[in-house]
């Protein structure tokens, strides 16, 4: 347990951490909220050293700071925040347009677009349309919608698989095709992402100590905001 000013010192100095990537990304307390993260006020007192922090909190941090999951937590714990992405130096005086990397959509929006990319498949095997440029754009439209059902199905594997749990069947079978050995791929990331799900089902072989330290906190980060809601918190 830490001490009353071990806490408060650990809370300044991640405090002046949030606001130095928040200034680094242009980005005002209110927007932080915008882009899926706490509200201002809970920013404001996460960047004065005044607020005990929860899991829930930790975890909104990282998407509109543009870090890896579980990075403000383990940043909060002392460590290093690790960036998704890089951020491109501005010059002087040079306009910023911000907006989100990402947002969220509803499971029937994503069932939707899965339904209207397999007519437009249909369309291709049955050769209703042959246009090369069609069936080019076809294609581009199969490797977008196949990512998206990549990364529900990880999402899925978090919350019903991971260390101790028994997936269910018919989640095993539902995403049969994503937990197959992984292929060699040009895409590092996605060779990564099919290794965590493998490992999320229980079906990897080849995981090292530090890559199961890896999938293990990103896994931890995934489900303690459940467990957060119900008890409590910012």
């Amino acid at each position: 347990m830490h001490s009353p000013s071990e806490l408060s010192r650990r809370q300044k100095r991640f405090g002046r951490i949030i606001k130095e990537r928040r200034d680094e990304l242009g980005l005002t307390q209110l927007q932080i909220g915008d882009l899926g993260g706490p509200s201002a006020p809970t920013i404001r007192k996460i960047e004065d050293g005044d607020a005990a922090i929860s899991t829930t909190t930790l975890n909104k941090l990282d998407a509109p700071l543009r870090w890896l999951p579980g990075s403000a937590a383990r940043t909060y714990a002392g460590g290093t925040p690790a960036a998704d992405e890089p951020v491109s130096a501005r010059q002087p005086g040079e306009s910023v347009v911000a907006g989100p990397d990402s947002i969220r959509f509803e499971l029937a929006d994503l069932t939707g677009l899965l339904a209207a990319a397999g007519r437009l498949n249909d369309a291709v095997e049955h050769g209703r349309t042959t246009d090369p440029q069609v069936v080019t754009a076809i294609s581009e439209l199969n490797q977008v919608v196949s990512k998206l059902s990549a990364r529900y199905a990880t999402a899925m594997l978090e919350r019903n698989g991971g260390p101790g749990r028994q997936l269910h069947p018919l989640v095993e079978m539902a995403f049969a095709h994503l937990l197959e050995v992984p292929a060699e791929t040009s895409d590092p990331t996605e060779l990564q992402e099919r290794r965590y799900r493998r490992w999320l089902a229980g079906r990897s072989e080849d995981v090292d100590a530090a890559t199961e330290a890896q999938f293990r906190a990103r896994w931890l980060a995934a489900n303690v905001d459940t467990t957060a809601s119900r008890n409590g918190g910012y």
